[in-house]
């Protein structure tokens, strides 16, 4: 009886080895694997095997294109910095200035559906005397406020901020320009990307010796908007100098092509 369990156990012990076996047999990456040649799948990598089977054997690039625009747009910001030892007093004059401000951007071409509130803050200062470092007690309340406008016609650009000093602005800034409508720009540019991105592919496939087939897949690239080239145009018009430049907008395509 002792021997009969015996030869039982051997016989379940040995079932269970070669179960075992089996499993890392087959959890072994490509040990059980065939190559095309000899009937059955490549044994490949899990990142290219994903790729693989999405889009088969191809070429990716990305395509760069890029053209010139003269901006038609520009925005700033205006602001007014008023001081006084009375808080009431320190607001009544910045609310009084920002009203002759905004007049005074209406009177200079800028209509009232670009003219925007951008910022307005009251803080209180602390005097300190120099020579110690102590606070003196005095205090002095300021109220900040500023407008953000948009110029469409670039050639009031500087008699409008002009403008703007004389009634009393003491900060500009943010001067920026723009294009209202790149899209134009934007298709040449695309043009070009798309070029770009066959010219990059053929030479790859002339490099490793095969040949560009047809188009898998196309995504394009997000980047920022237009930037500014240095190649300025001076303005007519009188006021402040200031130069537009141009604009270089651009975009990127990413292309798979097929490999044939």
């Amino acid at each position: 009886m002792f021997k009969h369990k015996t030869l039982i156990a051997t016989v379940t012990g040995l079932m269970v080895m070669a179960f075992i076996t089996g499993c890392v047999a087959a959890a072994t990456p490509g040990a059980a694997a065939l190559s095309p040649s000899q009937g059955g799948p490549a044994s490949v990598s899990p990142g290219v095997a994903q790729a693989g089977s999405a889009l088969g054997n191809t070429i990716t690039v990305i395509g760069t294109g890029s053209t010139l625009g003269a901006p038609d747009t520009a925005t700033a910001q205006i602001g007014i910095d008023t001081q006084n030892a009375s808080l009431q007093e320190a607001t009544r004059l910045n609310n009084d200035q920002v009203s002759k401000l905004i007049e005074a951007l209406k009177a200079a071409g800028v209509p009232e559906a670009d003219i925007q509130t951008a910022y307005y803050n009251v803080y209180a200062e602390q005097r300190y005397a120099p020579e110690t470092g102590q606070s003196t007690g005095q205090v002095i309340y300021h109220a900040n406020s500023s407008v953000s406008i948009t110029i469409r016609d670039l050639t009031k650009v500087g008699a409008v901020l002009d403008a703007a000093v004389a009634a009393g602005a003491n900060n500009i800034s943010g001067v920026n320009f723009s294009i209202a409508d790149p899209s134009p720009l934007e298709a040449v540019a695309r043009e070009k990307a798309v070029a770009d991105a066959r010219a990059r592919a053929s030479d790859l496939a002339r490099l490793f010796g095969v040949e560009v087939g047809e188009v898998v897949s196309i995504s394009e690239v997000v980047t920022g908007g237009p930037v500014l080239y240095d190649r300025a145009a001076g303005l007519g018009g009188g006021g402040a100098p200031i130069q537009p430049g141009q604009l270089n907008v651009s975009t990127q395509l990413q292309v798979s092509f097929a490999i044939k």
